[in-house]
């Protein structure tokens, strides 16, 4: 979060397979930061930093909670997942789901072990390289030391906590803007090797890019890209003072406000994508 909108945007503009890979892996390097106890962070993030571990997830909005049962001392997580961005090319996972009561609980363990199955079902277009198939779990055994955020089975709340749907939404923000730099690169490289002069009219060229119309085009969409650029530069800065922050300074209106920046510059940048 510290490179800007078109340093983050460049890792998209090849690929954005790539950009969105990064972009998780950021997200659910997060995640203990977002919702764990002291300990907790400083316990996960000394493993992935100093082993250089990669991130993936278990955890999206579209399927069932994964069902998670407290068997006194340990956690154990059962259930599928249709997407799981990263995860089949990551060194630790997060898995997230529901006790019987109702709480929702987030772990991180090892991708590596026996009933962690990737489906290989990534059948689609776009996105062919993010590794977003499908994923069982079965029988995956988690310590309630490593329950993110609980305190003797109990959760410990926080506004803080909520940050993961903005930081998410502001990672597709970039994305989104990688891939417009890549879409207006490669036209560009078109134009000026491929298009011809439009030869009926009054003031013919010698070159595609000498025409108005082209040069007129251009500039137009370099202006909104810069635009939406900028927006989401600043957006940045916003939400990075949030996640920097002392966590149980975060209040509710700070968080509400960004989350609205962050849904603007989503928007902005993905209208420009699109055109």
């Amino acid at each position: 979060m510290d490179d800007g909108a078109a340093g983050r945007a460049g890792r998209s503009a090849g690929d954005a397979s790539i950009g969105q890979l990064l972009g998780y892996h950021l997200l659910w390097a997060w995640a203990v930061r977002l919702v764990g106890t002291e300990a907790q962070i400083g316990a996960v993030e000394e493993l992935y930093t100093s082993r250089n571990l990669f991130f993936g997830g278990a955890v999206n909005p579209r399927d069932n909670d994964l069902a998670v049962e407290d068997c006194g001392r340990t956690l154990v997580y059962n259930g599928r997942k249709s997407f799981s961005t990263g995860a089949r090319v990551s060194d630790l996972l997060v898995l997230e789901g529901t006790l019987p009561a109702g709480e929702h609980v987030f772990a991180i363990v090892p991708t590596d072990q026996e009933g962690i199955e990737f489906l290989g079902d990534w059948d689609n277009l776009g996105q062919r390289l993010s590794e977003s198939g499908g994923v069982a779990i079965t029988g995956v055994e988690v310590d309630w030391a490593g329950s993110a955020g609980f305190v003797d089975k109990k959760f410990q709340p926080l506004v803080y906590n909520t940050l993961n749907v903005p930081l998410v939404q502001q990672i597709f923000t970039a994305l989104y803007l990688g891939i417009a730099e890549g879409a207006l690169a490669a036209a560009g490289a078109y134009t000026r090797g491929t298009t011809r002069p439009w030869p009926y009219t009054t003031d013919p060229k010698a070159s595609a890019l000498e025409d108005a119309y082209i040069l007129e085009t251009y500039g137009d969409l370099r202006s909104k890209l810069w635009a939406a650029e900028a927006l989401a530069d600043a957006v940045d800065t916003e939400l990075a003072g949030l996640l920097h922050a002392p966590r149980e300074a975060v209040s509710a209106e700070e968080r509400g406000r960004v989350a609205v920046r962050i849904a603007a510059a989503k928007q902005v940048a993905a209208a420009a994508a699109l055109e």
